[in-house]
């Protein structure tokens, strides 16, 4: 696909911060992992100071999981059927993040909708990638739903976690007109261009934050 299309970014892409030790993120993915993989390769190349210290997947076939296994990243399959309750699904996601020393929640795309017990324990430490800007076009078909309303212009968001769904306060967005030629499959394939740029400034964005108000707090 031609990645040269135009889009904005705003706020406008800076150097990504440093952080010493690196940043302990733990990953949440449901699909392919593409934007797992972004983060697997600018940490490799040191360029995003980073330490993913786990991924978590809900679905046993997900492509993110081979991923995780090719650069040794150590994976957990968390399937809401295998609980009774929905809390005790979320309770084990929680309990594995805290084992491996997780900073920073990541989800990208994680397609299962969290709840207050998991937002609190990891307040203003989880962030999520949406494909639109919003607040429009909230849940799992934004991409679809702007094709059929006909909006002229889209893109995706990067934002804090909170208890009403793709609502919390927006760390970055990028976007781009939607063409008259453009479709499901093209429209995605651009704005998942998109995601790889701001999801990594987002995560830097978030870690600052974290550990400033870490610091703040001594």
């Amino acid at each position: 696909m031609d990645k040269s299309f135009n889009y904005i970014i705003s706020p406008e892409i800076s150097e990504f911060r440093k952080f010493s030790p690196k940043l302990k993120i733990g990953v949440l993915a449901s699909g392919n992992g593409t934007n797992f993989q972004e983060l697997i390769n600018l940490s490799e190349k040191g360029e995003l100071d980073i330490d993913i210290k786990v991924l978590i997947t809900n679905k046993d076939d997900a492509g993110c999981i081979k991923r995780a296994e090719s650069v040794k990243i150590p994976h957990k399959v968390i399937k809401g059927k295998d609980f009774l309750e929905k809390e005790l699904f979320e309770l084990e996601i929680i309990n594995t993040l805290i084992n491996y020393d997780v900073e920073l929640v990541v989800m990208a795309g994680w397609m299962k909708i969290v709840s207050s017990l998991f937002i609190n324990k990891f307040k203003k430490k989880i962030i999520n990638i949406h494909p639109s800007l919003l607040p429009s076009y909230k849940g799992a078909s934004a991409i679809k739903d702007s094709i059929l309303n006909g909006s002229k212009i889209t893109g995706c968001s990067v934002h804090f976690v909170n208890e009403e769904v793709d609502s919390g306060s927006l760390i970055m967005q990028a976007a781009l007109p939607i063409l008259n030629n453009d479709n499901i499959e093209s429209l995605s394939k651009k704005i998942q261009i998109l995601e790889h740029k701001i999801l990594p400034h987002s995560i830097s964005h978030a870690g600052f934050l974290i550990r400033s108000n870490f610091m703040e707090s001594y």
